[in-house]
């Protein structure tokens, strides 16, 4: 009552701004069900289609709806992504430390992981059977190899 944590740090600030220490706590819940990184990704689209992808480099998903717009690996706008609220770049996959990961863009209409909302620019390990909600657009995550 009264204080802040500060994430990822042992320090804590009161509602006086005094620094004080507290023993940092280890997550271990579910530790073991964490797999590694695939070498290969089906994602499982709302209309029941499959995109079957390599995670040898970052997936950047989003939607290219114009010329100029960037370079995204995942495009959504032929799959009515625009229309459910994918962003241009939306989101981030990579590997990172043998884990494979995915981050929120600072999208507009947010990154959800399995209901939860990330914090934009956070990375948030994924497992297998992740469902993944771009906006409105919901997908699945499946390792396959």
């Amino acid at each position: 009552m009264g204080r802040n944590y500060i994430e990822n740090s042992k320090l804590t600030v009161t509602k006086f701004n005094r620094v004080s220490y507290r023993p940092k706590k280890r997550d271990t819940e579910g530790l073991g069900a964490l797999q590694e990184a695939p070498k290969i990704l089906d994602f499982v689209l709302p209309n029941g289609g499959i995109i079957t992808m390599s995670t040898h480099e970052e997936i950047l998903i989003g939607r290219k709806a114009r010329p100029n717009d960037p370079m995204v690996s995942l495009d959504l706008q032929p799959y009515e992504g625009r229309d459910l609220g994918v962003s241009r770049c939306h989101a981030m996959m990579a590997v990172m430390h043998n884990k494979l990961t995915i981050q929120d863009l600072n999208s507009l209409n947010h990154t959800l992981l399995n209901g939860q909302m990330l914090i934009p620019m956070k990375r948030y390990t994924l497992r297998d059977g992740d469902k993944i909600s771009l906006g409105s657009f919901v997908m699945e995550v499946h390792f396959v190899g």
